[in-house]
């Protein structure tokens, strides 16, 4: 019955014995491997002769091996040269009394098959390589953006203190000086001549020009900052910005650790970038602004009550003030999260390392 339909199947079909001889090969091994049938059969060496040499000890194997044998593709080398691939399929073999008769190899030309996986995993290979590349070559332009970043970051802070100290310096002697010369004025007319009405009116224009000059200069770069460190800068700004706001900002801060010229700048800047978020975009009436020593780092928190941060995820946000400020504190080695409690408002938190041997100062 097994040759009857065996002799009408379109794969190649191999009966073995127990012995390991072939007792049946059919009809479709002309087809398949270029070989007769009849002449395979006469062949003990039949597979060892056409499998692939490095195939073949595989193949050996497996079915040397004992219990079932798993599917298997293997090369074969036809009678006319051409190399093909054959997928194996190995039933174990039992008469009705259950003793072992052998193995029936069901044998299909699956080189089609083969070569398209082939082209697939070298394809595949090829774009993993290509994305490899691609990462490092975004990698290195990411580095060189960066190392950019913190040269233009570094630059225009040394741009602000030069620009502050012209200001306070120059306009800020020209126009004491100019105060003091119509106050001059005002005292060589003669008392209630109208003139010196005039001159006082003139007097209080250059006063309010003069705090005007200090307030950018301070803004720029507050000499504070340099001067009496990042602790003192955040009092005065905070204090500042809520006269200048009207918002009521609430400042607790712990003992302060010293800090790099360059940690005090980012920490500053996030604040004040921070605080005139909060001011012209939430609609909050109120800052909470927390600054804490724990451990190796030093965080900043300043949390709003306003509307908080469009729904979705807020770090998505592509404003270019969370851009900044992210890159600010990423050049001094912190991280920056950005948060939209369920209770309202946003709260922005700067976390940066801080060096082994800082020491708390004045909060």
């Amino acid at each position: 019955m097994y040759r009857t339909v065996a002799d009408f199947t379109y794969d190649l079909e191999v009966w073995i014995g127990p012995a390991g001889d072939l007792l049946y090969i059919s009809p479709s091994c002309s087809r398949v491997t270029g070989y007769e049938a009849d002449d395979a059969l006469r062949d003990p060496g039949f597979f060892e002769r056409i499998i692939a040499a490095d195939d073949f000890p595989r193949w050996r194997q497996a079915m040397d091996a004992r219990g079932d044998i798993p599917s298997m593709d293997f090369r074969i080398r036809r009678l006319d040269g051409t190399e093909i691939w054959l997928a194996q399929e190995t039933t174990r073999v039992f008469d009705p009394g259950g003793r072992f008769q052998g193995w029936r190899l069901s044998l299909r030309d699956v080189t089609d098959r083969v070569r398209t996986r082939m082209f697939l995993d070298q394809a595949r290979l090829h774009l993993e390589e290509r994305v490899r590349e691609r990462t490092e070559e975004l990698e290195v332009s990411r580095e060189r953006y960066r190392a950019l970043s913190g040269y233009l970051q570094d630059s225009i802070e040394k741009e602000r203190g030069r620009i502050s100290r012209e200001i306070h310096d120059v306009l800020g002697q020209d126009l004491t000086a100019l105060n003091m010369g119509l106050h001059r004025l005002e005292r060589s007319f003669p008392t209630g001549d109208a003139r010196q009405g005039q001159v006082a009116e003139l007097r209080g224009l250059v006063a309010g020009t003069l705090e005007t000059v200090r307030r950018i200069s301070r803004e720029l770069r507050p000499p504070m900052l340099d001067e009496l460190g990042f602790a003192e800068a955040v009092a005065w700004l905070t204090r500042t910005f809520a006269q200048s706001s009207g918002l009521r900002i609430d400042l607790k801060a712990g003992p302060i650790p010293d800090l790099s010229a360059e940690q005090s700048t980012a920490l500053y800047r996030v604040l004040q970038e921070a605080m005139t978020n909060a001011a012209r975009h939430s609609g909050a009436t109120r800052i909470d602004v927390r600054v804490q020593a724990s451990g190796a780092a030093l965080t900043l928190d300043v949390s709003d009550n306003g509307i908080g941060m469009p729904a979705g995820r807020p770090e998505s946000s592509g404003s270019l003030g969370l851009m900044g400020m992210r890159e600010r504190i990423r050049m001094v080695g912190g991280t920056l999260e950005i948060t939209a409690p369920k209770a309202g408002g946003t709260t922005i938190s700067a976390r940066i390392p801080l060096a082994a041997e800082a020491r708390p100062c004045a909060s």
